[in-house]
């Protein structure tokens, strides 16, 4: 991000902001400095939306609001949690993890290159590529949908690989909405339909989430949705949070831990139908202090910083070099490396013991609290930043000669953009799905004569 005129315009906005929080609100001023921080990060996706795809914005919007906004709700606002309380006072926990996203914005946005934007020109490449390729979307499509179906029935060893593949039918979905196919939108609509349904059936709803995300993106952008449609869709997918979250716990019970004769589409459907009948269960206190509870992933950054290094000493880049080595073998070559998925570092870094059937990440500016402690935990988190902008940028220099590159971005980023997840999950899997891109594209390239 760098001082255009319109970032000085959002760096004035940020400061109004914490001058309103100062004044108005008695906040903590370091957590004032961070609800201004998130609410700059808002305005600068809803201003990029139809002119920009910025998966920037996306990391730092969800970082901000799981690290920050969901901990100053937990400190002033919601009641003590009885499972995800903070573990640390509001200024310690404040003094490391908004500078940690001050850093990893600046590391994000510091312009790098030149070209680091996906805009028009880049848009326009992929437009005139696709009436020479028309079908391409199609075939994504066919290999995604195959993929997932297959997955049912092969091996737990290769459960990631299909699921991989099977993201294929978002990208295909994609690039068809990118053409000028008749018939786009009712395809469009078939597969997120089928992915909602997919979602109701298992009780799992964060993939169904980060996909419409993504594909809010996309659709900004293919349609040029104007500023008041931009607030209606927004305003629209917060109430859709909200209902899906408070109709997710009482459908797991009845589905996971009960028997019942009507199936689980049915059951959902009552669900449904019971909160649009009487919506002030959506708004009612028990189900938006459980969403501030969901929304607060600090609580698990606090249970680290309580810990260590009172309890357990930092481990100086220990976790870090572990991640690096498990995403970069695979697993024939390094059969004892690290599994992504933080059960283990939880359990360490916190001092909790998970149930059996439960795991949770720590998060990357957790995990650089529990290597480096406060200062290195945020250069730390500049480092990330930076990492991240340099694989965005890799790929806006690669679509040069590969214009369709750029619409993979989601895929590459599926598992990234997710506040919780730590850097072993992060690093392997922005490994594995950049293997799985380059293997497809050189497949498409040599067996099929598609340069994609």
């Amino acid at each position: 991000m760098y001082l255009s005129q319109k970032n000085i315009g959002l760096l004035t906005i940020a400061f109004l902001l914490f001058a309103y929080f100062e004044v108005f609100t008695g906040l903590y001023f370091v957590s004032a400095i961070g609800a201004s921080l998130f609410l700059m990060i808002f305005v600068k996706f809803v201003q990029d939306l139809g002119n920009k795809i910025e998966v920037r914005d996306l990391i730092v919007f969800l970082a901000t609001l799981q690290w920050v906004v969901g901990p100053i709700l937990a400190y002033n606002v919601l009641p003590a949690d009885e499972l995800y309380w903070m573990d640390v006072d509001e200024a310690t926990y404040m003094n490391y993890v908004v500078p940690g996203c001050i850093a990893l914005v600046i590391g994000l946005y510091f312009p790098l290159s030149e070209e680091r934007i996906i805009g028009k020109e880049q848009i326009d490449k992929v437009r005139i590529y696709l009436k020479d390729n028309k079908y391409l979307g199609y075939m994504l499509v066919g290999v995604g949908l195959a993929a997932s179906f297959i997955s049912g029935y092969l091996p737990a060893s290769l459960s990631f690989l299909f699921f991989l593949l099977g993201n294929l039918q978002f990208i295909g979905v994609y690039l068809i909405l990118f053409g000028d196919s008749k018939f786009k939108w009712l395809l469009f609509a078939g597969l997120m339909g089928m992915v909602i349904m997919g979602s109701v059936l298992r009780g799992m709803f964060g993939q169904l989430v980060l996909w419409l995300m993504f594909s809010f993106l996309i659709i900004a952008f293919v349609v040029k949705i104007p500023m008041v449609g931009k607030v209606l869709i927004l305003s629209f997918g917060m109430v859709l949070v909200m209902l899906i979250q408070s109709t997710k716990d009482e459908y797991r019970q009845a589905t996971w831990y009960a028997s019942s004769s009507q199936s689980n589409s049915a059951i959902y459907k009552e669900l449904l139908l019971d909160r649009l009948t009487n919506p002030s269960k959506m708004f009612a206190s028990a189900p938006l202090e459980n969403l501030g509870a969901r929304l607060n992933q600090g609580w698990i950054i606090a249970r680290i910083m309580g810990h260590m290094p009172k309890k357990q000493s930092f481990v100086k880049g220990e976790t870090i070099e572990t991640a690096i080595y498990a995403g970069i073998l695979p697993r024939v070559l390094a059969p004892h490396k690290a599994k992504a998925g933080g059960r283990a570092n939880f359990e360490r870094f916190t001092g909790t013991v998970l149930p059996e059937s439960t795991s949770m990440d720590i998060s990357v500016i957790g995990e650089g609290y529990a290597n480096f402690g406060v200062f290195g935990g945020i250069v730390f988190m500049l480092i990330i930043g930076l990492f991240y902008n340099w694989v965005i940028i890799k790929v806006i220099k690669i679509s040069r000669n590969h214009p369709t590159l750029i619409i993979w971005l989601p895929l590459l980023f599926f598992q990234v953009i997710k506040a919780e997840t730590d850097f072993a999950t992060v690093f392997n899997y922005l490994t594995k799905a950049s293997l799985i891109t380059f293997l497809v594209f050189w497949g498409f390239n040599k067996v099929l004569k598609i340069k994609m």
